[in-house]
């Protein structure tokens, strides 16, 4: 049934105009376009199509450049995009940065559209309207999430009078917050409509835990510790979300696609051990990364390289939203930025990852509790932080993690940064497109 909506719906799908700005194409279809939005039977497919285009470009962009600023993965071949990023001397048409600000800009046009237009389309029943507009109201935070993580500043909605306004750091966060929000008191008033959605999503899908989770990440984000802990405490750390792929030429595993496939070109590989200095006997490395396999070093800097496995293997293979553990490290720094008394309940969480044998998606470190000084503050931040590029490796959450606990560890540096350091740049430039094209765009930070 769901590849029959898509399908239906897969050409209007492609004329949508979604960008922060507009093109330089005139949208001859705007009669067409909102008569589908006002037919209950194409939101389905329309819900379908945002999250495949996500889930195909999006995330592979999420994975890929915050994967170089970090030093996750590294460029194994003479590609600008990937050696650019390695460097950090970035420039504003960088394709990586490009792409996920296109990708991002279009999906969440499409969810203001379905908000748009949703409350005046009559559909069978309330239980799936409100699933697609909860829905909606999720996908635009999610949007605004990402955009809050890896750039200083973004619009909060899209323009297509070209004129999108940029807000603070702070402001896009919350406003993510807020989506989210309303996306909970949609589901939370609706009996039936977080089932409605999670079966058209997903096999394997959670709506109100992927919230919760992503709020504790904006949270963490934005400095406010115990409502972060609030947060993961309303996900159940029992539940599994995953992004699915048929294996189809439209629904590929991306990360597998440019590593496995017949005709990858072998942009990147993941760097040994994972970037960091692994602890003796981790086994999260075995999962993530096939020792066996050496790539060739990387063009910039030099870095060995190793070729990825954990979630990468297949054409189909799924993707988690989020990991369970990373919701407990989350947690766990929220406490240990609190300080005091809070670091011994930090300690204990990171022990629990440590120790965790039972990982839903197999994610099991197999190391004893952590040895180290738990009335150590910075101490217990470090340890967190090993465990965030150990358990979330290629998730696009370490660069963020990096930059929470070592906000200054790029302080006084110039481009390009030494190959040395732990993470290229605090933030990606402005898009030249959308310099070009949105007279607001702020000056881009100086790394």
């Amino acid at each position: 049934m769901k590849k029959n909506i898509i399908k239906l719906v897969s050409a209007f799908v492609l004329l949508i105009m979604a960008g922060a700005c507009k093109t330089e194409f005139e949208n001859h279809n705007s009669f067409s376009e909102e008569a589908v939005y006002q037919t209950p039977e194409a939101y389905p497919g329309i819900v379908l199509g945002m999250t495949n285009h996500f889930a195909r470009y999006s995330l592979y962009e999420i994975v890929r450049g915050p994967g170089v600023v970090s030093r996750e993965i590294g460029a194994t071949n003479t590609y600008t995009t990937e050696n650019e990023l390695e460097s950090g001397s970035v420039p504003d048409d960088n394709t990586s940065i490009s792409s996920l600000w296109r990708n991002l800009m279009y999906e969440r046009g499409i969810a203001e559209k379905i908000l748009t237009y949703i409350d005046d389309v009559t559909f069978p029943n309330d239980v799936e309207k409100n699933g697609i507009k909860a829905y909606a109201y999720f996908f635009k935070g999610m949007v605004n999430m990402y955009l809050g993580m890896y750039w200083e500043k973004a619009p909060v909605d899209n323009s297509p009078a070209n004129d999108a306004t940029f807000a603070s750091h702070a402001e896009i966060l919350q406003s993510a917050i807020d989506n989210f929000d309303q996306a909970l008191n949609i589901l939370n008033g609706s009996s039936g409509s977080d089932v409605y959605i999670n079966g058209l999503v997903s096999s394997n899908f959670s709506i109100t835990d992927v919230i919760n989770a992503f709020k504790t990440r904006v949270y963490l984000e934005l400095g406010d510790w115990q409502h972060a802990v609030t947060s993961a405490n309303n996900v159940d750390l029992t539940s599994t979300s995953v992004w699915t792929y048929d294996g189809s030429t439209t629904g590929r595993n991306p990360i597998w696609l440019v590593q496995y496939d017949a005709g990858a070109s072998e942009r990147w590989k993941a760097i040994k051990d994972m970037g960091i200095t692994l602890e003796a006997g981790d086994q999260r490395y075995a999962f993530y990364v096939d020792d066996a396999q050496a790539g060739p070093n990387t063009e910039t800097c030099g870095y060995q390289t190793r070729f990825v496995a954990g979630f990468w293997m297949t054409s189909t293979s799924p993707i988690p939203v989020y990991l369970p553990d990373e919701v407990k490290l989350m947690k766990a720094e929220a406490y240990a930025h609190m300080g005091g008394g809070n670091l011994s309940n930090a300690v204990a969480l990171i022990d629990e990852v440590r120790q965790d044998t039972n990982d839903p998606f197999g994610v099991n470190a197999g190391l004893g509790p952590w040895t180290g000084n738990a009335s150590d503050q910075q101490e217990v931040l470090d340890q967190i932080f090993y465990n965030y590029a150990t358990e979330c490796f290629l998730q696009g959450v370490r660069w963020n993690a990096h930059k929470r606990i070592y906000p200054d560890y790029l302080n006084g540096v110039q481009t390009p940064v030494d190959c040395a350091k732990q993470r290229s740049r605090n933030y990606y430039p402005y898009p030249s497109t959308e310099k070009a094209n949105n007279p607001n765009t702020p000056a881009d930070p100086s790394i």
